[in-house]
């Protein structure tokens, strides 16, 4: 497989499929931003800083032309969302990606999937239209299957993407995707790995068969089952997708890590 499209895959598989499909229920308050950490006190001494990881080796034939030098992170928003309309068509960009800011909120989204929520500000596309679904009895709710419906377009979306374009497109912008990942708290970690590990975090999602049961302590619902409820923004993407949906994603993700593994010239594991 050629190494630039494989760089694609994981840009379509996490920022286009995953980030995509977080919906936001109309009864479902937004995430807080996390404050930033305290200073730390006098008395404190830090432990060693880790050894730096080195930067993905991106294999790719010489271009025919000299590239022009790429825009200073707080100007890169029409170069890459030009670069994004050519690979993935333009009404995927104008309509499920946001104008501002979109390295930093890409790698924000990335980054926020294994975690318990993804922060709304700082989220790279808007949330998916429409009220989250129920059904059944009020003492025994399940997930509607009617809530499915609103990702089909956007798989549809999905499998037009020019894979070659956009893979040109993530290894000539990966030294913004880097910045802003350092920027982001991570001086020294490498964006590309932190990819690697949430395509892994995805593939661990549990298989759900049948309709998933819900409850409501509360004003919001939850799942019944609480190994669901503890799964992360990014796992929880993938139930709430459904079961047809879920299981193009995690073919492709399959598809994905199966390349990944058999490359000689994947960054070093941390």
């Amino acid at each position: 497989m050629d190494k630039r499209i494989l760089w694609a895959l994981i840009a379509i598989i996490i920022v286009v499929l995953v980030a995509l499909f977080y919906p936001r229920r109309v009864d479902e308050p937004a995430p807080v931003e996390l404050p930033p950490p305290p200073a730390p006190s006098s008395e404190f001494t830090p432990l060693e800083p880790p050894e730096p990881e080195p930067p993905p080796e991106f294999v790719a034939e010489e271009p025919p032309e000299p590239l022009p030098p790429l825009p200073e992170l707080e100007q890169s928003d029409e170069p890459v969302a030009q670069a994004l309309t050519e690979a993935a068509g333009t009404e995927l960009v104008a309509n499920h990606l946001v104008s501002d800011g979109i390295i930093r909120k890409l790698v924000v989204t990335v980054d926020n999937l294994s975690g318990d929520a993804l922060w709304i500000k700082s989220r790279a596309v808007p949330p998916v239209g429409g009220r989250f679904l129920v059904e059944g009895p009020e003492e025994a709710p399940v997930m509607s299957a009617a809530n499915y419906e609103r990702y089909d377009a956007l798989l549809q979306l999905v499998d037009e993407v020019d894979t070659a374009a956009l893979a040109a497109s993530y290894q000539r912008h990966y030294p913004l995707l880097q910045q802003a990942y350092e920027q982001l708290g991570y001086p020294g970690r490498q964006f590309h790995n932190r990819a690697l590990e949430i395509l892994d975090h995805l593939l661990a999602t549990p298989v759900v068969e049948g309709p998933i049961r819900l409850e409501r302590p509360h004003v919001m619902y939850k799942y019944a089952d609480p190994e669901l409820e503890a799964l992360s923004a990014g796992q929880k993407i993938m139930l709430r997708i459904g079961p047809e949906n879920a299981a193009i994603a995690r073919d492709k993700l399959i598809e994905l890590r199966g390349a990944i593994s058999e490359l000689s010239a994947t960054p070093a594991d941390r």
